[in-house]
């Protein structure tokens, strides 16, 4: 959505010294500098920033990359987010429309957009208008909604055809079926994804007999209805600051506590909570508090929900309202103060499954208590599996071993082998040519391809021999992350590297690596009896044995100038 042009300036002008040293207190040391790292608890620093390459890694960690990447794990930005972020601060201007895809939908649904809410404002919006004021909805302080309203009599495809929309992209669009337009005589509520733009709308019915009662556009390339969340755009920068979200059922719940200042909160879009919508809430908040319907059904979207954010690594808190009462009218009988205080009040998922499921007998309290082990032993952090691991032995006074030896005894995932983290020669070799990438013509003299074995790196110094200016920050894009991971720990350590420590970096591999691979493959051959083989080999290894000496004498001319 960001001209590359456009990226590769801002990132050429960012500090990342400054935009790091907002969250993290950085002392200078050598060429670097060191700091506590922000991503793990640790009491001696192992983070450090180069502000040379514009790069900062954890040795404790491992997390590494730019200040793109470090702001869209610190802030939990996504990527057109992190750049905007970086842009302001330069005073940068950018278009995020240029390349857009599906460009011509994001259009089509910001104009539908507009056309319901000139509906609702004007006299063919009259039932839109008095049903608001019935719900008590005060559309001066919920103006980032956009709500509009659909005219029972249409007109949404006349309004589009005078804009240059032609039927077949209304359809595309979810905005039209089979020629008839998909909302009639229902108040719109438009869905923003992420970045702010129109994805698809939610329409309630003015009258009850309207059915369905709500209605969803349907899943287009651009909208999935258990992906994104209601609301969410418009409060996602304060459950980001307040690192806690209140999950409520529906649009009018959502919009009735909204207006009385309640602007972290967000809302599945007409289905139970999905696993994907549990995963977004995760990078922005640490803290769920559902705020789900007092009845049956209310409870039971709740039970659904703890799961899927404790999954997400979510704490989860739950506020059982009365029953037979929602956000929306528990708000407008009892006002804002008393939802406050309800909501400080929201309990932890052990007394909230304690409270609301019957436990008669002894079998039916097992069931439940093997209900929560089984939530509890999907946590992957240590320190929040240990928390609620003690706190289920508190609830329940059983001894944490107990719980233990049951998590312990369930079925286990197969074990993942470890991934190594020491560094290989090609590796390292490779970290130095980056860090030294100012005698990158040297290198191309001595260093081909075909001497490389590891299909990573081989595929990156190829990059690096056809880019003019090659970006360390852009290793993700060319090398998996564990490589990354080695590389950047490799230039992190990495010391300044002159003419004479490449030479040297090319001849111990060359004399080492290359010499003892082709030994190898020359006593292999002569083992199968294959004496051409063998002798291709030996007069690859006296060729090998010449480049040394070559390289030998341009260190000795290097020397002499």
């Amino acid at each position: 959505m960001i001209e590359q042009e456009k990226i590769e300036e801002i990132k050429r002008q960012t500090d990342i010294v400054d935009v790091i040293g907002r969250y993290v207190q950085l002392k200078k040391l050598g060429k670097n500098y060191r700091g506590l790292c922000p991503f793990h608890s640790e009491k001696n620093p192992s983070f450090y920033v180069n502000p040379e390459k514009g790069i900062y890694y954890c040795f404790g960690c491992k997390k590494g990359g730019n200040a793109i990447n470090f702001l869209m794990e610190y802030e939990k930005l996504d990527f057109p987010d992190a750049i905007k972020r970086l842009a302001k601060n330069l005073g940068i201007e950018i278009d995020t429309t240029k390349g857009l895809r599906y460009k011509e939908l994001y259009e089509a649904n910001e104009l539908a957009c507009q056309f319901y809410a000139q509906c609702l404002s004007k006299d063919i919006g009259r039932r839109g208008q008095e049903y608001l004021t019935r719900r008590s909805i005060k559309l001066d302080k919920l103006q980032d909604f956009r709500l509009g309203y659909a005219p029972a009599s249409g007109g949404l495809t006349t309004f589009m055809r005078q804009k240059g929309v032609s039927p077949a992209r209304l359809q595309q669009a979810g905005l039209v079926s089979t020629n008839r337009e998909l909302f009639r005589d229902r108040l719109i509520f438009p869905i923003f994804n992420l970045s702010g733009r129109i994805i698809g709308f939610g329409g309630r019915g003015i009258d009850d007999y309207i059915q369905p009662k709500y209605l969803n556009s349907p899943e287009t390339p651009i909208f999935k209805k258990g992906e994104g969340l209601y609301g969410l755009y418009q409060s996602k920068e304060q459950i980001r600051s307040t690192g806690e979200v209140l999950l409520v059922e529906g649009y009018f719940d959502l919009l009735s506590i909204y207006q009385y200042g309640f602007d972290n909160i967000c809302a599945p879009l007409g289905t139970s909570l999905t696993e994907q919508q549990a995963l977004l809430l995760s990078r922005f908040a640490r803290k769920g508090i559902i705020l789900f319907d007092g009845d049956l059904s209310g409870i039971k979207a709740a039970l659904r929900a703890i799961g899927l954010l404790i999954d997400a690594q979510v704490d989860v808190f739950v506020t059982l309202l009365p029953e037979d009462s929602d956000p929306d009218t528990y708000i407008n009988a009892h006002g804002a103060d008393a939802l406050h205080e309800l909501i400080r009040g929201a309990v932890d998922f052990f007394h909230f499954y304690r409270g609301v499921v019957k436990t008669d007998t002894v079998a039916q309290e097992i069931s439940l208590i093997k209900d929560l082990i089984q939530i509890i032993g999907k946590i992957k952090d240590p320190i929040r599996y240990d928390r609620y691991l003690k706190h289920a032995a508190h609830v329940f006074d059983i001894p944490v071993d107990t719980i233990q030896r049951e998590i312990d005894g369930r079925p286990k995932a197969p074990k993942q082998p470890v991934q190594t983290t020491r560094i290989s020669q090609e590796e390292e070799l490779m970290a130095m040519v980056l860090n030294g990438h100012e005698h990158i013509a040297l290198v191309k003299k001595y260093l081909k391809p075909g001497d490389l074995v590891e299909d990573g790196i081989k595929r990156l110094y190829k990059k690096l021999l056809k880019a003019e200016n090659f970006d360390i920050t852009d290793l993700s894009e060319i090398v998996d992350e564990a490589l990354r991971e080695r590389l950047l720990a490799g230039i992190m350590r990495g010391e300044p590297v002159s003419r004479d420590g490449i030479l040297g970096a090319i001849k111990k591999y060359k004399g080492q690596v290359m010499e003892q691979r082709l030994i190898k493959k020359q006593n292999e051959a002569y083992k199968r009896g294959d004496e051409a083989a063998g002798e291709q080999y030996s007069k690859e290894l006296l060729a090998l044995k010449r480049e040394l000496l070559n390289i030998n004498a341009e260190e000795t001319a290097g020397e002499e100038e």
